[in-house]
């Protein structure tokens, strides 16, 4: 596993030790010379440096590129991920006003189950049993929290509660879940190419996957025009 994750991070300069820290769950660059990590809840500075402006913008072209993403000046900014499915957030010059600033919440290796989340003291056994007879009775569930508060993890721990029969389809701006079923799909929402043709938005993937027959549906985000699909969705008996 390890030369795996290695191999994920290549071409990340100073960011690749850091990366490899199982400890380190955010890894924050405030330009090229002041890097901050998350480590148990605390941030702090760290040593690692990039040589320039420039060696930091090549590296957060490389995490863009192959997903077929743009940053630059006249997109200057970008949500991506690694190929771990660690979130990437990068926001450049000129919006970015002392140079290019890239924000990674690195993706957790382990699946926290249930019980685990239990065994953490985010939820006590009832509120663990109330939403796992929610998620097997279909009752539509609305996950919010702030940053960093666990909305992902939650949501991977409470997918668990649904049967493996059924057919689930999760729609993300960013492909994060961890899926553990054999009849799961995925869809990622695009943006717009440089001729700024191209944008699929999360609410056209979401009218195109109420036509592909879910019995689940999982949105990773509800922030804009596809709130009114989703409502739309429960009206014509959507469920789950």
């Amino acid at each position: 596993m390890a030369g795996c994750g290695h191999r994920e991070a290549v071409g990340l300069g100073p960011l690749e030790p850091l990366l490899h820290d199982d400890e380190v769950t955010e890894v924050m660059v405030n330009g090229p010379s002041r890097i901050y990590v998350e480590k148990g809840g605390v941030v702090r500075r760290v040593a690692a440096a990039f040589r320039s402006a420039r060696e930091l913008e090549d590296v957060i072209q490389r995490i863009v590129a192959p997903l077929g993403r743009r940053i630059d000046q006249s997109v200057p900014f970008v949500d991506a991920r690694l190929p771990d499915g660690s979130r990437v957030h990068a926001i450049v010059p000129p919006l970015a006003v002392t140079g290019p600033y890239l924000t990674i919440r690195k993706f957790r290796r382990d699946f926290l189950t249930p019980e685990a989340l239990v065994g953490s003291g985010v939820c006590t056994p009832e509120m663990m049993s109330f939403l796992a007879e929610a998620v097997r009775a279909r009752c539509n569930l609305l996950v919010a929290g702030g940053s960093g508060a666990g909305k992902t993890t939650t949501v991977n721990a409470l997918t668990c509660f649904i049967g493996e029969g059924e057919r689930l389809i999760a729609i993300e701006d960013a492909a994060e879940l961890r899926l553990q079923h054999e009849h799961a799909l995925r869809l990622e929402a695009r943006p717009a190419n440089l001729e700024g043709k191209g944008e699929v938005s999360i609410r056209t993937l979401l009218r195109n996957a109420l036509r592909m027959r879910p019995d689940r549906l999982i949105i990773g985000e509800v922030r804009g025009g596809e709130a009114f699909d989703l409502i739309q969705a429960f009206n014509t008996g959507q469920q789950g």
